[in-house]
């Protein structure tokens, strides 16, 4: 048998449909002391017409032998590198019909956390998968492409004492003359290849719990942990519950094991059966776990126990409908959540949402949800805030315009016509469109297939009319570059308005279509043109609808409260809007006690703080801020009350976040010193909310006494409280002395810091004002080493991080960097991020200028 490899322009490759799957058996032989993997498979095929050739997906395998059938023997392979394929060439040819393909390999579990790696926790070793988006090829010979799903039947041979967890329950198990164990797992359902999982190490479960529908559901942790995975099993249980009578579909993968890795590149995977997740993700202990943590493991589990519907039993059919699967399990996971804690009003989270999703899309270098994906680079870009978020805001949209009741049918009719197929985003929404009795293809398509969004701008017409109000309407896409001239682009607009009557407050649903638009609302005195929040899209409201609405701003519902100070402060970044306008409404809002509506103002000024408030404004500023905040510390206190709600405590961590970091209070600085000492002699145990705010608040003002206790508490926490951990970790990052700086700068690229926390700590770092000169020079210096080497999601956080080097030296370092270190897996990424550095420097240089002004102007 020879071996070649082949260096040819075949990114774009495609394997042919006239080869396809239907049933892999797989054996790996894994040996977690040398980090090595011996694979078998047989593999069965309907091949269409003759052939002498093979083509499938491998990388970084040896292929020791092949053979089909039984008489069939390889004679030579070829490998492509930029296809990652390899053709097996066999002495005869093969006929069409059903055939099977036999494979022996070699291999390796590698560092680099996709395809079968490794991992550690508190001395011990795990072998893990994670195959989205074409790393299944990594670990074995395979029709790597979502369109073609097959069976599994897995054994794994394996070191006794070790836990082996994959899609399937547990066959039997056997143990071999070595001493070795042999597991053997039921066979799975058709899944496509990236779905496939296993993982082996020293787990430990929690107490299995069945559900009503008789799935039996356990959440597996590194040894030690699983007291701390209780919480998100029931999250699991009572999620899988609301889903299955959502999609009105059993939940069609026998059992539920949710597995947190300990090195973990993504937030979760949906492996049908077997999701895998961060260990913070799943284990929450009561002592260390914030409210927001809280929240995020119910909406983190919700999300992937929807795609066990969307996108594992109805799959997409190449990775260009990925959005449908991200987007949709967004959207219904998050329903899932607000349902099953109405304590919460996390509708309001969920709104928020989109702007991640705004701040993307309102660049040129944006792309549309829905667009061509030719290779794996481009798949592993589409994992992003449009593909997950925008696709989010445009579903609920659309859902808004439509109802929910029409949606679901839609969603259940779209269910059971393409249950273990491959499905388009064309034939859900014709499912839409036959549940709702509406063309919902005609506007989402709109919606899906062009970047941008629009913005709506609001006028009232001639003069006041006793019986009402009369707008002009007209579109234009929103751009965060004001340079950037009209495109020409138009949008269906499913408009809600919400206006003030004598008879009460209304809502009117307006379909906008092409430049101009007159819409009369009888009765109304004034007008909020995004009802609920419910719309993607920017607006302005001329200065006529802007004075009505300011006295009424209170009539607003909190989601609609939080996205108008959204949408300002995009326009105030953008140049639409001038900074004084913005200061009015945080002027206005004093007194305000949402949550949400709160957290989006933090957000705004301490973006103001990091990257546009000169020096001689520092101090009007800070007592800004301070006036805006003081008084919700006064009416919580710092201590946790019997009667606080989760919105209380969520509320005081950040009103000390914000008064103790942004405005530079100098009592709350003390107190926070005074109080994380305590923290950590264990003298004065803090509640975690308190503690979450804390931590950054006494690293800011701390020093190297103080930063040895952060290092060491951290590496106490490491292998016990994962939750812990993190809050030192991070904290970290908060410290202000230079030598500490360029300390955790340094620490970031050795193995102190696990490489799935390296961007973090790194987008930490860039987004301080005090550390960004100083950690700057070392990520650079660690970027061949640190950075390229990561996988793909890792590399793009760093990348990304970079965007926030708004002064003008750092900018221009920057951009001529990114260039440099442009490859072909970062192209876009690189784009967006040099088009949002120089955006966000050119805004701090503007707002910086702006910023007397505004504070005259709200009167500060």
């Amino acid at each position: 048998m020879t071996a070649s490899t082949v260096s040819t322009d075949s990114r774009d490759f495609r394997l042919t449909n006239l080869i396809r799957p239907r049933r892999y058996e797989i054996q790996l032989e894994l040996d977690l002391d040398h980090w090595t993997v011996v694979g078998r498979e047989r593999v069965e095929l309907e091949i269409d017409q003759p052939t002498h050739e093979l083509t499938l997906h491998a990388v970084d395998l040896d292929i020791a032998a092949a053979r089909v059938d039984s008489d069939l023997s390889m004679v030579h392979t070829t490998s492509r590198e930029e296809s990652q394929t390899v053709t097996l060439v066999f002495d005869r040819e093969i006929p069409t019909g059903r055939h099977d393909l036999n494979i022996e390999w070699t291999g390796a579990i590698r560092e680099a956390l996709r395809g079968l790696y490794r991992a550690t926790h508190a001395g011990t070793r795990f072998a893990a998968t994670q195959f989205e988006a074409t790393d299944a090829r990594r670990a074995f010979p395979c029709f790597d492409e979502p369109s073609f799903k097959a069976r599994f039947a897995l054994d794994l041979v394996h070191g006794a004492g070790l836990t082996p967890i994959s899609n399937g329950p547990v066959e039997r198990q056997e143990t071999l003359p070595d001493g070795r164990v042999r597991t053997r797992f039921v066979e799975t359902p058709p899944i496509s290849t990236y779905l496939v999982a296993f993982t082996l190490g020293p787990y430990e479960g929690t107490d299995p719990e069945t559900t009503s529908t008789g799935v039996p559901v356990r959440v597996w942790l590194p040894t030690g942990l699983a007291d701390q995975g209780r919480y998100a099993r029931d999250a699991h249980v009572r999620s899988l519950a609301w889903l299955e009578t959502y999609a009105g579909i059993p939940y069609p993968y026998g059992k539920l094991d949710a597995i947190g890795i300990p090195d973990f590149e993504a937030g979760a995977m949906e492996n049908p059966g077997a999701i895998t997740y961060r260990t913070t993700l799943l284990a929450a202990d009561p002592a260390t776990t914030t409210t927001a943590a809280y929240k995020r493991i119910y909406s983190v589990v919700s999300h992937e126990l929807t795609h066990m519907w969307w996108g594992d039993l109805v799959t997409m059919a190449w990775w260009d409908d990925l959005w449908l699967n991200e987007s949709f399990a967004s959207h219904v996971g998050e329903k899932a959540t607000d349902a099953l804690n109405p304590e919460w009003g996390y509708r309001r989270d969920i709104v928020s949402q989109a702007t991640p999703a705004f701040n993307l899309d309102q660049l040129v270098s944006t792309h549309p949800i829905s667009m061509e994906v030719r290779n794996a680079d481009q798949a592993s870009e589409r994992f992003d805030a449009v593909t997950y978020l925008k696709g989010m805001a445009v579903l609920r949209m659309i859902e808004g315009f439509i109802g929910e009741d029409a949606f679901r049918e839609g969603v259940r009719i779209y269910l059971r016509r393409h249950a273990e197929a491959n499905a388009t985003a064309d034939d859900f929404w014709h499912a839409l469109d036959e549940a709702s009795h509406q063309d919902i293809s005609r506007i989402a398509n709109a919606w899906i297939r062009e970047p941008g969004h629009p913005l709506v701008h609001v006028e009232l017409a001639g003069t006041d009319r006793e019986d009402g109000i009369e707008l002009v309407l007209s579109q234009t896409r929103f751009f965060a570059d004001r340079a950037v001239a009209d495109t020409g682009q138009r949008w269906l607009v499913p408009l809600v308005f919400k206006y003030g009557a004598a008879e009460g407050v209304r809502e009117q649903p307006i379909l906008f279509e092409g430049d101009r638009a007159t819409v009369r609302l009888p009765g109304a005195g004034w007008v909020y043109p995004n009802a609920g929040g419910r719309g993607f899209y920017r607006y302005t409201l001329d200065d006529r609808a802007l004075s009505a609405l300011a006295p009424n701003v209170a009539k607003l519902d909190p989601e609609e409260r939080l996205m108008l100070i959204d949408n300002q402060w995009a326009l105030t970044r953008a140049g639409k809007a001038p900074l004084g306008q913005l200061f009015e409404l945080f002027a206005g809002l004093r007194g305000e006690h949402d949550r949400a509506v709160l957290s989006a103002a933090a957000d705004a000024l301490s973006w103001l703080s990091t990257h546009a408030v000169p020096d001689r404004e520092r101090l009007r500023f800070e007592r800004f801020v301070a006036a805006f905040f003081q008084p919700l510390l006064d009416d919580l206190g710092w201590d946790v009350r019997t009667t606080d709600t989760l919105d209380d405590k969520e509320k005081r961590a950040l009103a000390l976040a914000m008064l103790g970091r942004t405005a530079a209070v100098r009592a709350v600085q003390d107190e926070a010193a005074v109080r994380i000492v305590g923290q950590l002699d264990g003298s004065r145990p803090l509640d975690p909310d308190v503690a979450s705010a804390l931590v950054g608040i006494a690293a800011a003002n701390g020093d190297a006494v103080l930063y040895e206790r952060y290092l060491a508490r951290m590496k106490q926490a490491a292998d016990a409280e994962p939750q812990e951990e993190a809050r030192f970790r991070n904290a970290l990052t908060a410290f202000e002395d230079e030598e500490l700086v360029r300390r955790t700068a340094e620490m970031c690229f050795t193995e102190v810091i696990r490489t799935q926390d390296r961007g973090v700590m790194v987008f930490g770092l860039l987004g301080s004002r005090h550390a960004r000169r100083t950690a700057w020079p070392i990520v650079r210096e660690h970027w061949e080493t640190g950075v390229a080497t990561l996988d793909r999601g890792g590399k793009h956080r760093i990348i990304n991080a970079l965007g926030q080097l708004t002064p003008r030296d750092l900018e221009a370092e920057a951009a001529v960097f990114l260039r440099e270190k442009e490859t072909p897996d970062s192209e876009e990424t690189t784009a967006q991020t040099l088009e949002r550095l120089r955006l966000n420097a050119d805004a701090a240089e503007r707002l910086a200028a702006d910023l007397a002004a505004a504070l005259d102007r709200a009167g500060s």
